[in-house]
């Protein structure tokens, strides 16, 4: 028997020419009566993304629509308690979807993806910059943030990148910087298995080189098209290049919580908190901390600015006279993708 993946690829290969060459003929019925006629093309994070012929791509809130009618193709639908379901989105009763044979709450549906549709449909990104000088003091400090999310409802994979650089009119420079890449696989109900993987530095805590793979099991508490938040733990391995020392290897612990809270009536707003604790399982006695912060409210059409902080705290960092905490807050203006 093919494994559900592959039915629905197989699916999705077969339906995907007659999908390209259709008339847009499904239908969403506004709380307020009005009638939309266009192409479904997924939603995610409590926006329907819908083409039509006449206004081009636009985004409905979820809990704006009354009715959702997509006969001509298959969906992949998730609810907020992780059940999947796999069928045409027929009309029926104000407030519900029906989803092949299944009458679902429309307040309980979290995803919509239709089969067949491409890799770069998936994918949701932000890229911000950020400058500040002060004469005074003559220290100027540049920021760039990046964030791309490919989603699916059975897994999410992120690669996130981040730099600060402070420049001092002394020409002293200080540096941090980041990469990660980060896996979840999403088992029953809510229930995940994740792994990550990045490099960082900072001169700050006298560190030139993080390299680590960490991997776990969580839980999300909540689902919804308004937030989601996640817990976890599981264990990460690093190697630590300081300055002026040697490389060392170390296990660790590791504990995440991870929140996201977002709005889309204009100015859209969306708030993301990640913290991360390290307690050493090869150095007893140290722990590590990572809390980051992202705001962003939008100027216009995938424009905004944003708020980004971040704290990390080390207590025992790889050079001994080296400070323990390292925090920023930058302010910057940035652009977004996807639906």
């Amino acid at each position: 028997m093919l494994p559900r993946a592959g039915i629905f690829l197989l699916i999705g290969i077969l339906s995907a020419p007659a999908a390209w060459g259709a008339d847009k003929t499904d239908v969403v019925t506004l709380r307020n009566g009005d009638k939309i006629t266009g192409d479904v093309d997924g939603l995610s994070r409590g926006q329907l993304t819908l083409k039509t012929d006449d206004a081009g791509t636009i985004k409905i809130e979820w809990n704006k629509i009354r009715r959702i009618q997509a006969t001509q193709r298959l969906f992949d639908v998730s609810t907020s308690d992780g059940r999947r379901f796999l069928g045409s989105l027929g009309a029926t009763g104000d407030g519900l979807v029906l989803v092949g044979a299944d009458s679902l709450p429309m307040a309980e549906v979290t995803s919509i993806e239709p089969i067949g549709a491409s890799f770069w449909k998936k994918l949701d990104g932000s890229f911000d910059f950020g400058f500040s000088y002060t004469r005074s003091s003559g220290v100027a400090t540049t920021t760039l943030n990046s964030d791309i999310v490919y989603r699916r409802p059975e897994f999410k994979a992120e690669l996130v990148g981040s730099a600060t650089v402070t420049a001092q009119s002394d020409e002293s420079n200080d540096s941090r910087s980041s990469v990660q890449f980060s896996y979840e696989r999403y088992r029953g109900g809510q229930w995940f298995v994740a792994g990550t993987g990045g490099i960082e530095s900072n001169e700050s805590l006298g560190l030139v080189l993080r390299s680590q793979l960490a991997a776990g099991v969580g839980r999300r508490l909540v689902d919804t098209n308004r937030a989601q938040l996640s817990l976890g733990g599981g264990l990460a391995v690093n190697n630590e290049q300081g300055v002026d020392t040697g490389s060392t290897q170390n296990l660790e612990g590791l504990i995440g919580f991870d929140t996201s809270y977002y709005t889309y009536d204009s100015p859209k707003t969306n708030l993301d908190v990640s913290l991360k604790y390290y307690p050493s399982l090869s150095n007893w006695g140290r722990q590590r901390v990572q809390f980051d912060l992202g705001l962003k409210r939008e100027l216009f059409k995938d424009f905004f600015v944003g708020l980004n902080g971040f704290d990390t705290f080390d207590s025992d960092p790889p050079v001994a006279d080296a400070a323990h905490n390292d925090v920023g807050v930058t302010a910057s203006i940035g652009w977004s993708f996807g639906r």
